[in-house]
């Protein structure tokens, strides 16, 4: 059973992670100052520190104890806006990442899918300037 908490928890901080526009786990490992080994550790279900996951709450914007409350089965609670230069950049993809009751790795999907849809929309779109530039 700890081990199923831990995997929730690492499905959630990935979700959360990529929400933010962090598509790997440096950009994460930057802005909080852990290792990209003991990220790796925790997105892939594995038990850390509790000075690692209040480093990771406070990167992905949830409040203190949110973690816990994951691997207890609840879940995160909203904290202060994420700090550093990583912010949501899509108010569609944080709706996403923070909608109770889905399941983390259907927001992983829904997620990658919408960011692939705006990155076909946005070359349909550079084609068609490009399009009328000629004309």
């Amino acid at each position: 059973m700890a081990g199923e908490n831990w995997r929730r928890l690492a499905d959630y901080v990935v979700a959360r992670r990529v929400a933010l526009g962090m598509r790997d786990r440096r950009a994460l490992a930057a802005a909080t100052g852990v290792t990209e080994r003991t990220l790796g550790k925790l997105e892939n279900g594995q038990r850390v520190s509790a000075s690692t996951l209040g480093a990771i709450e406070n990167q992905l914007g949830w409040a203190p104890g949110s973690c816990r409350r994951i691997l207890a089965g609840g879940e995160p609670l909203a904290g202060p806006a994420p700090s550093g230069d990583q912010q949501a950049s899509d108010s569609t993809l944080e709706y996403l990442a923070s909608t109770p009751g889905l399941p983390p790795e259907v927001v992983r999907g829904l997620i990658a899918l919408a960011k692939n849809w705006r990155e076909v929309e946005a070359g349909a779109e550079e084609e068609s300037d490009a399009d009328r530039r000629r004309a």
